[in-house]
């Protein structure tokens, strides 16, 4: 067991017919954890704002959960239900030019390490982000406003800009970050709830 803070946001958005479809992100970042709920919730509000710009007001984040040790299977210790509470952070990406991304697409941006695997290869911290819009002249690459909001919000976790100066790490350890980087292309990434096959 090691003290680590970890934080994992769930939207939720509609995704063939289904209102209630959900996606997340976990992010383990440097800095001793929150020891107060006030602490955690303000910790959870400040990476929320910056996350949001990332995707448009049809995702809405719906919960949080909140962990201080790194260790496999460690349980959480402090969890936000947005729903219940009559919060609503949705997404703020709206760009000029664009269409919206069909729901199991996604955009990436990934944070390279100093560290490398067995086979020699730079090590990346990755997160994959829906309901961006793709580029009206090529639907294979994110928009320019999508690419712009990801960058921003990667140079946050990059440089301490935000989060009282924590960085983006992996839950094995504290990383040496090298660059920020976001993918120009679309992927798809498997959502949980696929909807009723015709």
């Amino acid at each position: 067991m090691a003290s680590a803070t970890a934080i994992e946001l769930t939207k939720q958005f509609n995704y063939r017919g289904d209102p209630a479809e959900q996606w997340s992100n976990k992010y383990w970042l440097t800095g001793q954890p929150p020891t107060t709920p006030i602490d955690w919730a303000t910790l959870i509000d400040e990476l929320l704002l910056l996350e949001v710009t990332c995707y448009s007001a049809g995702s809405r984040v719906v919960g949080a959960i909140a962990w201080n040790d790194d260790s496999p299977g460690a349980q959480s210790v402090y969890t936000r239900d947005f729903v219940a509470e009559g919060i609503t952070h949705v997404g703020t990406l709206s760009p000029l030019n664009g269409f919206l991304m069909a729901g199991d697409q996604a955009g990436m941006f990934q944070i390279k390490t100093a560290r490398k695997s067995t086979r020699g290869k730079p090590i990346y911290l990755r997160k994959y982000v829906h309901d961006g819009y793709v580029s009206t002249a090529d639907t294979d690459t994110l928009s320019a406003d999508t690419s712009a909001a990801y960058t921003a919000f990667a140079g946050h976790l990059f440089n301490g800009t935000s989060l009282g100066g924590r960085l983006l790490r992996s839950q094995k350890q504290i990383e040496q970050l090298v660059e920020a980087l976001v993918d120009p292309w679309v992927t798809t990434r498997t959502l949980k709830r696929r909807g009723k096959r015709p």
